[in-house]
Formats: structure tokens, sequence, C-alpha cells
């Protein structure tokens, strides 16, 4: 398992590179924050797509049934095999961090490994 993670200038490139393989993908998102601790806030929900808007500097996963925000994310880590993605961690100025696991791999190479 490697995790990579991806620079800030490639975020939008990256997601709307790889929002077709993702749609219907099964997920769970999990919130691991100072305040509140780790809490799972969703279990295998249909994925719509994954985006970061630069103008308010806000990551979006879209589902069948919410829209979860991260603001104003510091870093994205894509973890999986050279081949295949696992999950994506997107970490927050408070040290929080949320967590998109994908309930089967998907065949997505990871930033940087030849596409």
């Amino acid at each position: 398992m490697k995790t990579t993670e991806i620079s800030r200038a490639d975020w939008t490139e990256f997601f709307d590179r790889v929002t077709d393989t993702l749609q219907g993908k099964r997920i769970d998102i999990e919130i691991d924050a100072p305040d509140i601790g780790a809490q799972v806030e969703a279990r295998k929900l249909s994925l719509n797509g994954l985006g970061y808007d630069r103008r308010d500097d806000v990551f979006v996963i879209d589902t069948e049934v919410i829209e979860h925000l991260v603001r104003a994310p510091q870093q994205i880590y894509v973890s999986g095999d050279e081949d295949a993605v696992d999950s994506l961690e997107i970490t927050v100025a408070d040290g929080g961090k949320h967590i998109i696991s994908f309930s089967e791999p998907l065949a997505l190479p990871l930033p940087g490994s030849a596409a």
C-alpha cells in the first residue's frame, strides 16, 4: 500500500479527470476531528463525484444522499497500489481528517504513476 499526496495545483484537474470512473462507486465517509473524535458520517453511499472548488476553497464529496463539504482543505492523500485507489484522506488546518474509503479499490493510477 502506497500513500501519495496530490499537489494542490493538481486537485481540480485530477478529480475532473477521474470523475466518470468514480460515479456510482460505494464509499464510506469518516471524520476524525480534534473536537469530536473519530465519527462515521456515512456508509456505502453511491458516489456522484468528487471535486475541488478553488474560488470557495472547498472540497466536495457528492453522493446520492448527502453533499459532504470539506472547507479549507490543506492536503489530499490517495492510498492504494500502483493501479488501484482504495481511499482518500483530506486534512484540514485544525489537524482533522476526512477519509473517503471505497468499498472496492478503484482502477485508477496513483498521481505521478504512468497513466
